[in-house]
Formats: C-alpha cells, sequence, structure tokens
C-alpha cells in the first residue's frame, strides 16, 4: 500500500529566502490558487524524497504568529489545523536570515511552541560570511534540540540536509520550547505594559541568553560596499533621481518589449476570427462567435504579455533587494495620503494598465492598505485613456501655445488629464482611509535584505504564475461580459426597420449634399459617405449603425440621454459611453458605428482625421446645433479619465479582493466622481465661453 503524502509547512518572515528554498527544495511549476474562503494565495508543490512524496506548503511570510492580518490568520490557522480542506503539517522548516539571527528567531521560539517537528535553515549564509558574520550551527541546533542546517539556495548547499532532517524529524519527538523565564526577565509586576509587549521583552530576553557564545562577527567596524550603495539608494534627493530613473527605464521596457508581443497576439485574433468568419454563413452565430466570443479572448490575451513582463520586472527588483528599499524611500511621499510605501509600486504600474497594477498590490501584507492601493489604482490613466485623449484633444483644443511658446495647448490638457487622476486618487485615499478604512497606514518598519542575485527560475516562475492565474480566474469571466455586450448591442433586431433606416439615410445625404455648396468643408465628406452606401461594406456598415440604434444598448443610450445632457452629451454619446463599458478603447469603434463610419482604426490617421471631421459635423437630432464642441470635448475627457469603463478591471478588482462588493464599489464612486468631474468642466466651459 502507497504511503500518503506527507505534509510540510515552510515559514519564515518576508525577505529571507523563503521563496527561492522553495523552489529549490519543491522546483516548479508549483500550485497556486487561494486558501479555502480568502484570498490569501496558496502555493503548494510536490516532490519525492528518499520514496516518499511530499506536498511543500509555502506560508505567507510573517514576523510573529500571534495574528494581526489576514495572511497570519491562515498561517496560524494551517499550523494548528484549524484551516478547512488543509491537512495539518506533519513537519514545519522555519526559514531564517543568518545575517539578521536574533530577529529572526523571535519567530523560531513561537514555532518550538507548536508542537510539530521544526527543522530549521539557516539561508544567506553566504552573505554572512561576507559580512564576517559566524553561526555555529551545530551548538545552536543543541541548544534548540532542532536540526539546524546552513543553506545556500542559489549554490544547492544544505538543499539535500534539509530533506534529510525533515524526513528524519517527521514522527519523532517535537522539539521543547524556549524558557521564557529567568533571571534577566524585566517583567514588573505593576507593570502598565500590554501583554504582547511582555511577551516580545521576554521572547528577545530569552534569544539574548541563548545566543551567547553562538554567533559573532569578526569585522563589525568596516563598512561594506553595500552599506555605501544603501546610503545612495535610500537617500532623499539621490535615492529618488535614481528611482525615478529605474522606473522609466522599467515601463519604457515593458511598453517596448510588449508592444510587438501584444501586436502579434492581435495580429493572431484578428487572422482566426478572419478564419471562422470565412468558414460561417453571415448571421447572428457568426457574430456571436466573432464578435462576441473571440472578440473577448483577444481581449484577454492581450494583456498577458504586459502582466508576464511586469511581474518579471518585479521578481527581478524584488530578487535583488531594490523593491524594499524603493517601498522604503516612497513610503515618505504616500504617508500623506493615507497610504504605505509598498502601494507606490501598483501606483506606478496601473500608469501602463491597472491590472498588472491591481494584480501587484498582493505584495502588500496588510490587508487595508491593500484594498486601499486597489480602490485607487484604477484612477491612474491608463494606456486604454489615451486613444480618447489624442483624438478629442486633436480635434477640440486649439492649437496654441499655453502661456509659454514652448508649450502646446494640447501638450498642457493631455499633462493636466494624467495629472488629474494622481491628485484625484491622493483625494480618495485620505478621505477612505479617515472614513471606511479609518486609522493610520501600517507602519512601515522594514529591514532592508541583503544584495544578492535574483534566481532565474524564481524570476520567471513569478511571470509564469502571473499570467496563468490572469488567464484562468479573470479571463472566463472578461469573455463572458464581452458576450453580454455584444448581444446588448446586437438585439432586438428588426431587418426591415434597418432597410427603412438605411434608405432614409441615403435619401437624407442626397438632400444634404445638394443643400451644401462644393466649396464647404462638409461636401466631400458627404460625398464620400453617400457613395460608400453603393458598396457591400458601406451597406452592412450603416445597417450595423442602424441595428445598434435600435437595440437595448441604443434604447439605453437614449434611456440615459436625462443623465447624460448636463454634461454637453447626446444620445449617441451616452451610447457610447455604455458601450465602452468592457473596455475604454471601444468608444471610438462605437462612435464610428454610430456615426456610419464603419470601425476605425486610431493609430491610422488618415482614419483618425475623418472621424474628428464627423464629429465636428455632428449635430443635435432635428436641429443644426453642434454636438461637440471644446466644453464637450473637456466633458467627455475628464468623464474617460476618471471613470471605471473597464470590465477587465473590475472583474480582476473582484479576484483579488474575494468579493464582488469592491468593484461595485469602486464602478460607484468612479462614475460619480467622473459626472462630477465632466459636469463642472462642461459649466466652466460654457461660463467662459470656450
Amino acid at each position: 500500500m502507497t504511503p500518503s503524502p506527507l505534509t510540510v509547512a515552510l515559514l519564515g518572515n518576508p525577505n529571507v529566502g523563503k521563496s527561492t528554498l522553495f523552489t529549490s527544495l519543491a522546483g516548479i511549476p508549483t500550485r497556486v490558487g487561494n486558501y479555502p474562503g480568502v484570498t490569501v494565495e496558496e502555493k503548494v508543490g510536490r516532490f519525492v524524497h528518499r520514496g516518499r512524496q511530499i506536498d511543500l506548503i509555502d506560508l505567507p511570510g510573517t514576523y510573529s504568529l500571534t495574528p494581526q492580518s489576514p495572511d497570519e490568520r491562515v498561517t496560524v490557522d494551517i499550523l494548528h489545523g484549524h484551516m478547512t480542506g488543509v491537512r495539518r503539517p506533519d513537519c514545519l522548516i522555519v526559514v531564517v536570515d543568518a545575517t539578521n539571527l536574533e530577529r529572526n528567531l523571535y519567530l523560531v521560539t513561537q514555532a518550538l511552541e507548536v508542537g510539530l517537528p521544526v527543522v530549521i535553515a539557516l539561508t544567506l549564509s553566504d552573505i554572512a560570511d561576507r559580512r564576517g558574520i559566524r553561526i555555529d550551527a551545530d551548538e545552536l541546533a543543541h541548544r534548540l534540540r532542532c536540526p539546524v542546517v546552513r543553506v545556500v539556495a542559489s549554490t544547492g548547499e544544505g538543499i539535500g540536509a534539509v530533506r534529510d532532517w525533515m524526513l528524519d524529524a517527521i514522527g519523532g519527538p517535537p522539539p521543547r520550547p524556549l524558557a521564557l523565564s529567568g533571571p534577566n526577565l524585566p517583567v514588573d509586576p505593576g507593570s502598565t505594559r500590554s501583554p504582547a509587549a511582555r511577551e516580545a521583552i521576554a521572547r528577545y530576553a530569552a534569544i539574548g541568553r541563548l545566543l551567547e557564545g553562538i554567533s559573532s562577527t569578526s569585522r563589525p567596524a568596516l563598512r561594506l560596499t553595500e552599506d555605501r550603495i544603501d546610503a545612495v539608494l535610500t537617500h532623499r534627493l539621490w535615492g529618488t533621481f535614481f528611482f525615478a530613473a529605474v522606473m522609466l527605464a522599467m515601463f519604457a521596457s515593458i511598453f517596448w518589449l510588449a508592444a510587438p508581443l501584444m501586436d502579434l497576439i492581435s495580429a493572431g485574433m484578428d487572422g482566426l476570427s478572419t478564419f471562422v468568419a470565412r468558414l460561417l454563413p453571415l448571421g447572428p452565430v457568426r457574430s456571436l462567435i466573432v464578435d462576441g466570443i473571440l472578440a473577448g479572448v483577444a481581449g484577454t490575451v492581450v494583456f498577458v504579455p504586459q502582466i508576464a513582463l511586469l511581474f518579471l520586472f518585479i521578481a527581478v527588483l524584488e530578487g535583488c533587494g531594490y523593491l524594499s528599499r524603493a517601498a522604503f524611500l516612497m513610503d515618505r511621499l504616500l504617508v500623506g495620503a493615507g497610504l504605505s510605501g509598498k502601494s507606490f509600486i501598483p501606483l506606478l504600474s496601473s500608469f501602463a494598465c491597472a491590472i498588472p497594477g491591481i494584480m501587484a498590490a498582493r505584495t502588500i501584507e496588510n490587508r487595508r492598505d491593500r484594498l486601499l492601493t486597489i480602490l485607487v489604482a484604477p484612477l491612474m490613466s491608463c494606456s486604454a485613456r489615451l486613444p480618447v485623449y489624442l483624438l478629442l484633444c486633436g480635434a477640440f483644443v486649439p492649437d496654441r501655445a499655453a502661456g509659454l511658446p514652448w508649450l502646446p495647448l494640447k501638450a498642457a490638457v493631455l499633462t493636466g488629464l494624467y495629472a488629474l487622476g494622481v491628485v484625484v486618487a491622493a483625494a480618495v485615499a485620505l478621505i477612505l482611509s479617515r472614513t471606511v478604512f479609518r486609522g493610520p497606514p501600517q507602519p512601515f518598519v522594514m529591514e532592508l535584505p541583503g544584495w544578492r542575485w535574483p534566481r532565474p527560475a524564481v524570476v520567471f516562475e513569478r511571470a509564469r504564475e502571473a499570467a496563468w492565474s490572469f488567464l484562468m480566474n479573470a479571463g472566463t469571466l472578461i469573455v463572458a461580459v464581452s458576450v453580454v455586450v455584444w448581444a446588448l448591442m446586437n438585439y432586438p433586431r428588426d431587418d426591415r426597420r434597418i432597410d427603412a433606416d438605411v434608405a432614409a439615410l441615403r435619401t437624407s445625404l442626397e438632400s444634404r449634399i445638394e443643400a451644401t455648396g462644393s466649396d464647404e468643408p462638409d461636401w466631400g465628406d458627404l460625398v464620400a459617405e453617400r457613395a460608400s452606401l453603393d458598396t457591400p461594406a458601406g451597406v452592412e456598415s450603416a445597417r450595423r449603425g442602424a441595428a445598434q440604434r435600435q437595440s437595448f444598448l441604443g434604447y439605453a443610450g437614449r434611456f440615459i440621454e436625462p443623465v447624460v445632457r448636463p454634461l454637453g452629451w447626446d444620445w449617441r454619446i451616452g451610447c457610447a459611453a455604455i458601450a465602452s463599458f468592457p473596455a475604454r478603447e471601444v468608444v471610438l469603434g462605437t462612435l464610428g458605428v454610430i456615426y456610419n463610419l464603419g470601425d476605425v482604426d486610431p493609430g491610422e490617421e488618415e482614419g483618425a482625421t475623418l472621424l474628428e471631421r464627423r464629429l465636428k459635423a455632428a449635430r443635435w437630432d432635428g436641429t443644426n446645433r453642434r454636438v461637440f464642441t471644446l466644453p464637450v470635448a473637456l466633458s467627455i475627457m475628464v468623464f474617460f479619465a476618471l471613470c471605471a469603463q473597464c470590465a477587465s478591471t473590475l472583474v480582476v478588482i473582484g479576484h483579488e479582493t474575494g468579493s464582488w462588493v469592491w468593484p461595485v464599489v469602486t464602478f460607484v464612486y468612479m462614475t460619480v466622481l467622473a459626472w462630477l468631474g465632466a459636469f463642472a468642466i462642461y459649466r466652466l466651459g460654457l461660463f467662459l465661453g470656450w
């Protein structure tokens, strides 16, 4: 009979090399998911040693087994066998940073009291050697009555010994807890210290006695090169400059490296859609598969290169030790808005795309700070908003200088839109931190890890995990949302009414051509649009526009017109805003369909110019009043700068928070802010006579 797999848990402080040791012991790939009922990530690796199958659980990093956060609560529940669906470990490997032995032994003293066999892995031992730190591992093992193994995961030193001791310890007697009483324990019965403070004093006093004669430093006065580097990288001025350069290089690399991959994926999906469209006859089935399902899949997988590259770079920065220094540096700036230093990377990532930015918030241990970061991350102007900005700025912002002769007004408006998101995010974070998430941010106390080379296996595994997690968890829901929106854009459908609308459009264009002089700027566009109705593609585009106006989405646009009219919008702009819920870029194609232009590629200057002309020529129904003016254009841009028009982002928020309450909250508060901002800028524009 085959024995059942053994369960071993890996426990340790953050930044002690736990992930590296996990990969060295278990290898890759690993199983990644969430623990039952919580959003804390579960990471399990399976390997075989000496004929026994072992499930290795990588517990969340923690400084103490006195739970203060969801991560710490999960760790304690697993160690005591209280986690539903998770077997209690047969053995516990406690990872200890050899360069910070005294602090790490605090967690060890608590682990010895759990009642499980314990093996201590002294990681980063090579860095301790460089710093002149000497540890008598054999004597420490004798005093703790449990194995202590020197480990250098990058070279494989000690990995086999950890595996051997792990099996040998299982079934043996558990180690004896460290005595916390003694002559050096400064406990005053009348002291006003809380129990937690007294426990900390008692443990560190016992650790001090334990380490007598165990650890020594042969070069305490030598200032290592690492210390000199840290003095520069954590400096208020030079550290900030260096950090800005690193972030600029990282995001520029993500843009340039991801763009070809994203183009390749888009081209592949376009080719697949074209191939499928040729196989199927024209009708609702082909439209559902091509415009609904395949379009949803394309909108999902196109994000994978950005997500994988971002987490690849983050893993490199984290693996070498720089990310901790950057977070320490930025903490001074973010604490004023109720956030912490660890919020900076996710927020900065959101300028490229809110999805990888929100996923990057996993590095924030404190749930309060993590939720606060996730809720304000979508306010950063992502790359999807840029086409909308460029189109409306190019068409309606005057082509003149903004006070300074070298500063175009268009560039100033574009910069202002990005700044608007940052300012509003800071204000929202400050308000939420003093209301819903009342209280100061978690104190950002950390010990900077030593500099080391990141392990390629760990780096690539981190990128793979992030990409796969996105595809499996968020991708399916994104496709479902896309199919629903497709249905709303195509039904109900009355072909007789559609044909009548196309005929009426043809007659209207002919009348407008006769009434418009050939020397007027709109005449050429009217002639071109009328000529397009004599081609199959033009007729199909006109039929699609008529069908959309008669669809549920079209009715919705007319229904919400009283709500958007104060913003200067007509029902067609409102319809485009609704249709852009899956992704903000959809607004360009939607406007093109509504105005019977077909799909418009904003990357092609000719197409964008034609769309700009048609937007300028658009009139309110039954009048000669222009729809698009500078105040209206500013209103639309401000709305899209602040709104939550991205189903993908909301789906990821739901996944990362483990609740659909927070996506709803995000959508509601951002939509309200967007409406108020659009209303304010529109009324201001009218007041100033823009």
